[in-house]
């Protein structure tokens, strides 16, 4: 076997382990590597062990935006992708990814209204991120599950630039059918992560 194996060669070393080998196998990879850990979590364990492995990830969004001290950082939009990207491959149920994205953008609105206008860029990834999330749930009938945290975000957005809260309503108007109830603060709510 030269180059690189293909996945067909690893299919057919694989079928060649006893099921005492292939356990040792997969017990090595789980111990080894944490994207295994993660898979496994997501796949064979309970929603509490599945939000563990989400919190981690919300915990790496986060990161983007505010050092572990709490003073705001330069988010990288291609950072934020990645770690959605990451979720997106080992995430088994839809509202797990949906929940993250929207994660992301609750942290693009509260970081806008923290320290201030940033670029068009920036806006325009995270509407782009909402309109992902909100594909899914359109695809996968969730709303009812994810109307008022949606409706959360644009409202929250209000006021900010670069014709974001605009995009936010509109995208929110595609998957919901309806415009958000308010369009200011609403009352004892003025952050949408903590």
């Amino acid at each position: 076997m030269s180059g690189k194996l293909s996945q067909r060669q690893f299919e057919k070393q694989i079928a060649q382990l006893t099921q005492e080998e292939l356990v040792a196998e997969l017990s090595k990879l789980f111990k080894k590597f944490k994207d295994v850990q993660h898979y496994y979590q997501m796949e064979l364990g309970e929603k509490d062990g599945r939000n563990v492995v989400l919190d981690e990830y919300k915990k790496s969004v986060k990161s983007q935006f505010y050092a572990a001290s709490g003073n705001p950082k330069n988010p990288k939009a291609s950072q934020l992708r990645r770690i959605l990207s990451d979720f997106k491959n080992m995430a088994v149920f839809q509202t797990d990814l949906v929940s993250l994205i929207l994660y992301r953008v609750e942290c693009a609105v509260d970081f806008t209204n923290d320290v201030g206008d940033i670029d068009s860029v920036f806006y325009e990834s995270a509407a782009n991120a909402f309109a992902q999330a909100t594909k899914i749930i359109e695809a996968e009938k969730l709303q009812a599950q994810f109307a008022e945290r949606c409706e959360d975000i644009v409202v929250q957005s209000s006021g900010i630039g670069w014709g974001f809260h605009d995009d936010l309503k509109e995208i929110h108007y595609e998957c919901f059918g309806t415009r958000p109830k308010s369009l200011g603060y609403r009352e004892g709510k003025k952050r949408l992560v903590g």
